[in-house]
């Protein structure tokens, strides 16, 4: 079982195409695309969680490019930070940028260095940068079991924060797809018990989305299913509305 779970679980990670002093963003596909009135306020409610009331030291503004490749500019005005971006994820990652490059601050999922100055310094010049990537994927499988099981809403926004102000536009969204098997299921007939005995436990998700295990761990309990298909809700509404294209699980042919 090792041995497929490895295959499996390599064919389906990417890395993030990163390169230092590029940033990311914007919906891929368009599909999702959030407005831009949508995408300023995102960035705003983004950056109070990180900056706190120092928020309204800066100003974000949305801007239409003439490229599918995302861009952020950094500049002042009126003695404020002027940050625009063709999408939520540019003006977070123009965020992020200026606070590392400026302030000299750190925003991880898990811990911050944002000891900020008095004053915010301003640019002497306008600060353009672009990135050479349309496609910025995120996630293991596995990741879902090995980190965010018991992940509720507050770790997942503030994971959801850092992919923004890191660039990410196409994450791996699977959470609560336990939910989805459980209704189609039962629309074909299955019932209860033939059910349980498939769903595999938390820890062991991943396995049972990629067709290795059945029924080990569990029974999942329904408060478990509709709490996660609930959250996996909050988790798409706020990655559509930065501009992100949530990657959703295809069937696997894996049944009981």
């Amino acid at each position: 079982m090792c041995h497929r779970v490895c295959l499996v679980s390599i064919s389906l990670f990417f890395l993030i195409l990163w390169i230092p002093g590029t940033t990311f963003t914007q919906s891929p596909s368009g599909d999702f695309s959030a407005s831009a009135e949508i995408s300023v306020a995102e960035a705003i409610s983004l950056a109070h969680r990180v900056v706190g009331t120092r928020v309204n030291e800066f100003i974000f503004q949305n801007f239409d490019t003439d490229t599918i490749r995302d861009v952020f500019e950094i500049s002042s005005s009126d003695g404020k930070i002027l940050i625009r971006g063709n999408s939520g994820i540019d003006l977070a990652s123009g965020l992020n940028w200026y606070l590392k490059h400026y302030c000299h601050a750190q925003f991880t999922v898990i811990d911050q260095q944002l000891s900020l100055p008095g004053e915010f310094p301003l640019p002497d010049s306008l600060i353009v940068i672009r990135t050479s990537y349309r496609f910025r994927y995120f996630f293991n499988v596995c990741t879902f079991s090995y980190t965010m099981a018991w992940w509720e809403w507050k770790e997942w926004e503030r994971q959801i924060d850092w992919m923004a102000m890191n660039g990410v536009n196409l994450p791996l969204a699977i959470t609560g797809q336990e939910e989805v098997w459980h209704e189609v299921y039962r629309e074909l007939g299955l019932t209860e018990s033939q059910i349980d005995s498939f769903l595999v436990g938390p820890a062991y998700l991943p396995w049972g989305w990629m067709g290795n295990i059945d029924g080990f761990g569990g029974p999942l309990p329904a408060s478990w299913r509709e709490s996660h298909a609930a959250l996996q809700q909050k988790i798409l509404d706020r990655e559509r509305a930065l501009g992100m294209t949530p990657v959703l699980q295809g069937f696997t042919g894996h049944v009981p």
